[in-house]
């Protein structure tokens, strides 16, 4: 029986549907409850998530937004999965969500037995490279208005999903100076 959740693994131009089924046994899906927590500071976490619904989110201990991850996207505690230092962040769930996940020892003996495998992890890491990239960039070159409203034109219904208070604190800003974002944009469309 085919798993259709495994669908949500990216295939990176070089995986096909029989290389995620040979492979199927190693993948699992968990179904998560809004505000549960995936991850735990203090914890060695060594998995890697591919979102396929829902929505799920970082945050430190003192509650700063560190990122969310949309359908579609991957997820991991970097430090403590590429690094093997414990965790500093929770991840959590913002809704309802379903991942899939693979243990990193489990894509590790994939990554040494196929060379498909190896190559699409090579190119995976690559992409986790420039989401990163990506962020940080933004972070030092937008301001927060700007980072606002690419935030809005990739995701129009986060407003929606996402308390204005972790949207300020993920732009790294305060509820007051979001309002002020929010009504100018306003002020513009009029």
């Amino acid at each position: 029986m085919k798993k259709v959740y495994l669908n949500i693994i990216p295939k990176l131009g070089v995986l096909q549907d029989f290389d995620i089924a040979e492979a199927s046994n190693l993948f699992f899906l968990k179904i998560l409850k809004k505000d549960q927590c995936i991850v735990r500071p203090g914890t060695n976490s060594q998995y890697i998530y591919f979102l396929l619904s829902g929505l799920v989110y970082s945050h430190t201990i003192e509650e700063k937004i560190n990122w969310y991850e949309f359908e579609g996207q991957s997820f991991a505690d970097i430090e403590s999965v590429f690094f093997n230092k414990q965790c500093d962040q929770y991840i959590r769930c913002a809704e309802d969500s379903s991942v899939v996940s693979i243990s990193k020892d489990n894509l590790l003996y994939l990554v040494k037995t196929n060379h498909k495998w190896a190559v699409w992890y090579a190119l995976f890491l690559e992409e986790i490279i420039q989401r990163m990239y990506y962020y940080y960039k933004n972070l030092l070159v937008k301001d927060a208005s700007q980072r606002y409203s690419e935030l809005i034109e990739l995701h129009p219904e986060i407003i929606q999903r996402i308390p204005l208070g972790h949207i300020a604190s993920y732009l790294g800003i305060s509820q007051v100076s979001l309002s002020r974002i929010r009504a100018g944009r306003q002020t513009k469309k009029s």
